[in-house]
């Protein structure tokens, strides 16, 4: 690439579910205040806490919390009638109103004003007085804005109080005498500048006070849901609670903060922040969500997840997703034993030997080493020459000896085991990415001829069962087939005829550069030159409306590995069309190892800043917490990808931490999934793509 782009650090959001556990009164929150010294106030159905240095203090008070409002005096608190005044737990004053508090707010004159269920009052210094009774009740929100200027939003309609003449004046403010869309307006907020932000049933508005109003129904950044509570930040971003979950407005970007991975429920009933905005409490009713932010390197960021990683995901030296026990909890469980250890295990392989090549850290390759081998058993546990196992398991982990015949008795020095058989060529290739990348940048002179002999002995008995793999029961297996016939042939392999013709070209030329031999240059030239198989990567991606992604992951990797061996300008010049033409059609994904990989092969620009942004994205939490976001109005669905038997989607990705974990060979365009169940891996998902753009010096970080 002609340059590098320079990464700082940026804010990493973190969350923390708070409730009666840990010492809420009462998990339905009815309102959350901060006051000056950071302190969180948590208002309840059942009384107010106060949370400070990590604990819940309980305030004695009678009957639910009906409003919370912090001020340079202390946080204001309504419950029942009474109107009282803390400092930290301590009540400092307190006032019978004679109706239920309902909101405050102050005016640009810094004049404190308190809205009852039925009334309006105004602060002389000392007392609230009554300034103005409400026409209509119940009141629901309140705000000031210019010096006399009040509003409330009432179940049917907002009313505005200006001092027009002598007295003041309420006026009603319905779509029949404005621009206002609904009747119902469900929350009220004023930033001081006349201008007054307004949730209703249907969505959020902006208003001038006079007769200009932006809405939901023209303004697409505006959530379209039902509004609960608006809270404008001191450091300018926007908190839009809605029935369906938290919209964040921070500078140019938009968020989407859901239930369960974000919010202990759907709906938004309080909201505060510190005065910074690296605190932010939001209420609902299965208590609060205490969300941090901070500031990270994706270095650091990196680092996390290793040391994560290290303690969760590693069985034996095969990297995997943990599968969990309990909801959330990633010490429960056990690291998944799946159908495809060989793939992950080399993902997290490549990751430690770029990781290796940018930094010489000793630890990478101590890893990398590690990984290296874990691969190679499973091409010798099963004693068969050129066949490869998917995964073994041991007495004592799920499943062992339950009679499944993909699975085959043997035993190691450490006693009995059984691995599973019917690898594919999804096995070959992650062997192929992981182990070339130990080759190229981590090996010694007999790792070299260990890694060579291994590959190359896969391929020769691959080659001579006419380009088929075959398990240890003498049979082919399912997926693994690359026999020129069958693919330029056969209307049945039409899907993966592009995909493995890329992958052989692959394995023969890395074959030929690890020993030399030319007995590989001569299959890798006849494929080419009899079987039209560099043709066939020309245009090896299928557009398919983004539901099939296993074999996008699979060509870009072995992509990976035949543009680092073959030098021939002629064939790189095809094999270069095919890879511009499938990353142009991936490139709506802003996937971090695509983009990063495409330019570390080609030298061209490839949307480093989407990648970078796309790693800042993903949650430092990656436990796979549920994720919806089909009922959202601001989603904008996809038609045609029914034709290929997929599932609705998205016409494009939502961001990294708004949609389900996904690894890149998955189809990240769909709204919802996941279940809690799982701790993923993050080397598929961040350390390879970040690794990678460090070693080819994509990225510098400042």
């Amino acid at each position: 690439m002609a340059y590098a782009l320079k990464v700082g650090k940026s804010p990493q959001r973190m969350r923390e579910f708070l409730k009666t556990e840990q010492g809420l009164p009462s998990n339905g929150v009815t309102a959350l205040a901060v006051d000056a010294a950071g302190r969180a106030y948590v208002g309840t159905g059942k009384g107010l806490c106060v949370y400070e240095n990590g604990t819940f203090s309980p305030v004695i008070l009678e009957g639910a919390v009906s409003m919370l409002f912090a001020h340079e005096d202390g946080v204001w608190v309504g419950t029942g009638t009474t109107l009282s005044l803390f400092s930290g737990c301590e009540c400092v004053s307190s006032q019978e109103i004679g109706s239920l508090p309902v909101s405050m707010d102050t005016d640009d004159t810094q004049t404190l004003w308190l809205a009852s269920s039925d009334h309006l009052y105004r602060y002389d210094g000392k007392d609230f007085r009554a300034y103005s009774p409400l026409r209509q009740s119940p009141v629901v929100a309140m705000a000031a804005t210019e010096s006399g200027g009040i509003y409330t939003a009432l179940e049917t309609h907002m009313q505005g109080l200006r001092l027009d003449g002598k007295r003041p004046r309420w006026a009603e403010i319905t779509p029949f005498s404005s621009r206002i869309p609904s009747f119902k307006v469900t929350a009220l907020a004023s930033d001081g500048d006349a201008h007054l932000w307004v949730g209703t049933d249907g969505g959020l508005c902006l208003y001038d006070c006079n007769s200009e109003w932006l809405t939901y129904e023209t303004i697409k950044v505006f959530p379209a849901a039902p509004v609960t509570k608006i809270l404008l930040g001191e450091n300018g971003a926007v908190y839009v609670g809605t029935t369906i979950g938290l919209y964040v407005f921070d500078g140019v970007k938009r968020s989407f903060l859901g239930c369960e991975r974000w919010l202990p429920a759907q709906e938004v009933t309080a909201l505060a922040a510190s005065k910074d905005g690296g605190e932010l409490w939001v209420g609902t009713q299965n208590g609060v969500s205490r969300i941090t932010y901070q500031l990270m390197s994706l270095g650091e960021k990196a680092a996390f997840y290793q040391e994560t990683l290290e303690k969760y995901n590693v069985r034996e030296g095969y990297v995997m997703h943990r599968d969990l026990t309990e909801k959330g909890r990633v010490d429960s469980g056990s690291v998944q034993i799946s159908d495809n250890d060989g793939i992950w295990t080399a993902t997290y392989l490549a990751a430690q030997c770029f990781r290796y090549g940018a930094t010489k850290s000793e630890e990478a390759l101590a890893l990398a080493r590690r990984s290296k081998n874990a691969l190679l058993k499973l091409m010798t546990v099963t004693g068969v020459a050129g066949c490869v196992a998917r995964a073994y398991r041991r007495p004592g982990e799920a499943g062992f000896g339950d009679g499944d015949p993909e699975w085959t008795l043997v035993a190691d020095e450490n006693g009995p085991l059984e691995w599973k058989g019917e690898a594919s060529s999804d096995e070959v290739t992650g062997h192929f990415f992981g182990l070339t990348n130990y080759y190229d940048i981590c090996a010694d002179e007999a790792e070299k001829e260990e890694i060579s002999t291994a590959l190359c002995t896969m391929i020769d008995c691959i080659v001579q069962n006419d380009y088929t793999l075959f398990d240890a029961d003498g049979g082919p297996t399912t997926w693994g087939h690359w026999k020129p016939e069958k693919l330029n042939g056969c209307d049945k392999w039409f899907w993966e005829k592009n995909t493995n013709s890329l992958e052989m070209l692959a394995f023969l030329k890395a074959c030929y550069f690890m020993s030399g031999n030319e007995k590989y240059e001569h299959e890798y030239s006849k494929l080419v030159r009899r079987h039209h198989f560099a043709m066939n990567c020309v245009q090896y991606k299928i557009e398919d409306n983004n539901v099939t992604h296993n074999d996008d992951m699979l060509t870009l990797l072995v992509m990976s590995v035949l543009l680092r061996y073959e030098q021939n300008p002629k064939l790189r010049r095809l094999y270069l069309l095919g890879l511009s033409h499938h990353w142009q059609t991936q490139r709506v994904e802003r996937c971090p190892y695509w983009n990063v990989l495409y330019g570390a092969l080609t030298g061209e620009l490839c949307d480093i800043e989407n990648a970078v942004k796309s790693l800042e994205e993903i949650p430092l939490d990656l436990v796979n917490w549920p994720v919806k976001n089909s009922h959202r109005p601001d989603i904008v669905w996809d038609s045609g990808q029914e034709l290929f038997g997929g599932a609705p989607q998205l016409v494009a990705p939502l961001p990294y931490d708004e949609k389900s974990l996904r690894n890149y060979d998955h189809n990240i365009f769909m709204p919802d999934g996941d279940d809690g169940m799982q701790l993923f891996d993050p080397s598929n998902i961040y350390l390879v793509p970040y690794w990678m753009a460090r070693y080819y010096k994509l990225i510098e970080e400042e």
